[in-house]
């Protein structure tokens, strides 16, 4: 797999590419200003398009209305033939993302050319004015977290003979990976590193993702690594780095939790899809409408 692509597009570059690729991918686009920009430009880039949404309950991936278990995903590509895919990475989540990617580059016949449309918000909401934030958590961002369930396909077993290196990317929302570490107690993820987004979108957006986390970093002393907001290559190169260093540590196993900005997840989610044995932690977070404003760059990543 190669990185072909990392450009911040203008609208009139979108526009030029209209009808260029078989199929494209979508995810709800009512719930702010930039996914009712991102889903009409990313379904224009193609020929035939389809709504995607996870269902982490029943583990089955829902397109146009018809879902798929985790060992039917190959159905995928032959249901929805294509040589050449977008991914509106704006409104669809990591496991929409993660599992199409697995259905066109690893179980179709021949991998798909994939190029992910992600548009960045302007800003993102605060919470009101009377409502008093825990330090780090001015963000109003989601209304829950659906579920702790494993995503299938990116599940191997942990035991007392298999223990994981966990590698978080972190986000605004500190309590994400706060609520893991507790639960896991030390049992599975041995050694932890958290990475932030820096350089971030926009100033100050990575002081936020610290403050929110500095809780976490207290109590667990994980290591920090840092990686580009908006750069999904940096994100696999930094997995790359993080898996090949295992060979004589005490874990024999790579987790990952994308908490992250979504041009990480996308790097997290290919290199879940290229390597085996990859174990990805998520909570299935219910996004909470108008949670950004305004429109800002939108980027183009494309692989090969």
């Amino acid at each position: 797999m190669k990185f072909i692509r990392q450009d911040v597009v203008a609208e009139a570059a979108l526009a030029s590419e209209k009808g260029s690729f078989d199929f494209a991918f979508y995810g709800r686009e009512d719930l702010d200003d930039r996914s009712k920009f991102s889903a009409p430009q990313s379904r224009s880039l193609a020929r035939r398009s389809a709504f995607v949404q996870y269902d982490p309950q029943r583990f089955e991936l829902i397109i146009d209305g018809t879902s798929f278990r985790s060992d039917e995903l190959e159905d995928i590509p032959r249901k929805f033939p294509a040589s050449s895919i977008v991914i509106d990475a704006t409104t669809m989540e990591f496991p929409e993302i993660a599992l199409i990617l697995r259905a066109y580059r690893k179980l179709s016949f021949q991998p798909a050319r994939c190029v992910f449309i992600y548009t960045e918000p302007r800003e993102y909401v605060r919470r009101p004015a009377g409502e008093s934030p825990a330090p780090g958590s001015a963000f109003d961002l989601s209304l829950g977290f659906r579920a702790k369930n494993a995503i299938p396909a990116f599940t191997p077993l942990l035991s007392g003979g298999n223990k994981a290196h966990l590698v978080a990317f972190l986000g605004f929302e500190g309590a994400r990976l706060l609520r893991v570490l507790s639960d896991d107690d030390g049992h599975f993820y041995t050694d932890v590193t958290v990475v932030f987004g820096t350089p971030p979108y926009q100033a100050t957006w990575d002081m936020h993702a610290l403050m929110a986390n500095t809780r976490l970093i207290e109590q667990f002393s994980p290591g920090v690594r840092f990686s580009g907001a908006n750069n999904p290559r940096g994100a696999y190169l930094l997995l790359q780095e993080v898996h090949r260093g295992l060979d004589g540590s005490q874990c024999n196993r790579l987790a990952v939790a994308p908490f992250g900005t979504k041009p990480a997840a996308i790097g997290a989610a290919l290199y879940c899809v290229e390597m085996d044995r990859m174990r990805v932690v998520y909570d299935h977070p219910e996004r909470k409408e108008g949670r950004t404003r305004g429109v800002h760059r939108t980027h183009w990543f494309e692989i090969e």
